[in-house]
């Protein structure tokens, strides 16, 4: 097992590319790119930079805390509270979502581009969830390389909940999976 980290700017390159790789063949993502890219290394070269954009933005909003094993990321999680979680057209635009204009015009990729950042930056909360201090994550992978391993479930017992608990925090929402998680309980079981 790697060592756990919060995340800064020169470790964006190596959660761009393990997120691309891990996203890249959801068949959500596979339909729209396989169109527009004819080769595995244009289509995972896209899909980087565009989950750099949304991943500089997120990290300027709350947290990235990412396992790492020698110069490879294996796992991350973007994480904020929930009263700082809402990402902005403008956001997106100073994290460099203008230099995907050229692909906007190539079939169906505006619709793809405006779905992912959409998605992932502006999911909506509960209403409960704004008068406490829940945080909210945005993303949460494990490389497909490390899949199986329980490092997901490592990282969110011995890297996110403390991390929330340090900073506060009462619980955290999952919204990808529509779970609740409370953390000021000594011991809890993901299920």
């Amino acid at each position: 097992m790697g060592a756990f980290y919060q995340a800064n700017e020169n470790d964006i390159p190596l959660i761009t590319r393990m997120m691309a790789a891990s996203f890249v063949t959801y068949p959500f993502v596979a339909h729209f790119l396989r169109d527009t890219f004819r080769s595995e290394e244009e289509r995972l070269q896209f899909l980087e930079k565009l989950s750099g954009i949304l991943v500089k933005a997120l990290m300027r909003k709350g947290v990235c805390l990412i396992e790492k094993h020698q110069d490879e990321v294996r796992a991350f999680c973007i994480l904020s509270p929930t009263a700082h979680m809402k990402i902005s057209v403008w956001d997106l635009v100073t994290n460099g979502a203008l230099s995907l204009l050229p692909h906007v015009f190539k079939k169906r990729m505006l619709q793809f581009i405006v779905f992912y950042l959409k998605d992932a930056a502006n999911a909506t909360i509960p209403k409960c969830m704004e008068r406490n201090k829940t945080w909210y994550v945005h993303l949460f992978a494990v490389s497909q390389n490390h899949q199986g391993q329980q490092l997901g479930s490592a990282m969110m017992h011995n890297c996110v909940i403390p991390y929330v608990r340090q900073n506060h925090g009462t619980g955290i929402f999952y919204p990808q999976i529509q779970k609740w998680l409370f953390v000021s309980t000594p011991k809890m079981v993901l299920k």
